[in-house]
């Protein structure tokens, strides 16, 4: 199915390439040169993409631009799955990052799973690949006040960003302290909870080398 951007002014479908709406003429896309470009696969619930954009920013010191438009859903769809399929989502979210934009992130309220026999995902990235996604629904199945499930969702985004900035999983051995401790079998809220809040030292200094890096090469 041919992907497209949901303009949230009259809900028109548009080519990924459209800036504005050809309906209503509405800007649907906002420049984000040099910054991450936050993206909603469908609608996301008020009250989290702002607060999560300004986490990101505070913690990898660049900008945040939230796209007006909707992610459309209908692609990465799998009826026959417990949700979305989370290479679909990815590249969905990788075909909308711009030359000069550090990276685009995808957030979804719907489960991303990599096949029919995986239960979720909590996010989902390649290393060095300059996307990221991240979905909401395995971190409400408990009810979680909504600091709680901003928390969650920071930890969750930033980790996955740490991705397409080069930076690999520390080992659980390695005691770093940092948010890039894990593997790919993290599995449970309590695992999320207890996991840190911020990069150590070699893991900012990957960060500040991969952002000058992108500078230069204006990607």
């Amino acid at each position: 199915m041919k992907d497209s951007n949901t303009c949230p002014h009259c809900l028109q479908r548009n080519q990924i390439e459209n800036g504005s709406c050809g309906d209503c003429n509405q800007l649907i896309i906002l420049p984000a040169d040099g910054a991450i470009s936050i993206w909603r696969l469908g609608p996301v619930r008020g009250g989290l993409i702002g607060i999560l954009a300004r986490t990101i920013s505070d913690a990898l010191t660049v900008p945040c631009v939230i796209q007006p438009a909707f992610m459309d859903e209908r692609p990465s769809l799998r009826p026959d799955w417990k949700g979305i399929s989370s290479n679909v989502f990815l590249r969905q979210t990788h075909d909308r990052c711009k030359k000069r934009e550090v990276a685009a992130l995808g957030i979804t309220e719907r489960n991303i799973v990599p096949s029919a026999s995986y239960n979720f995902l909590f996010g989902f990235a390649y290393l060095g690949l300059p996307a990221a996604t991240a979905s909401i629904h395995p971190l409400v199945q408990d009810d979680p006040t909504k600091e709680i499930l901003i928390e969650r969702l920071a930890k969750i985004t930033l980790h996955e960003l740490g991705h397409t900035f080069g930076l690999d999983h520390h080992s659980y051995e390695e005691d770093e302290g940092c948010l890039m401790v894990g593997d790919e079998t993290v599995d449970c809220l309590e695992g999320v909870d207890s996991g840190n809040f911020r990069f150590c030292e070699a893991c900012i200094a990957g960060i500040e080398k991969n952002r000058r890096i992108k500078m230069v090469r204006g990607c």
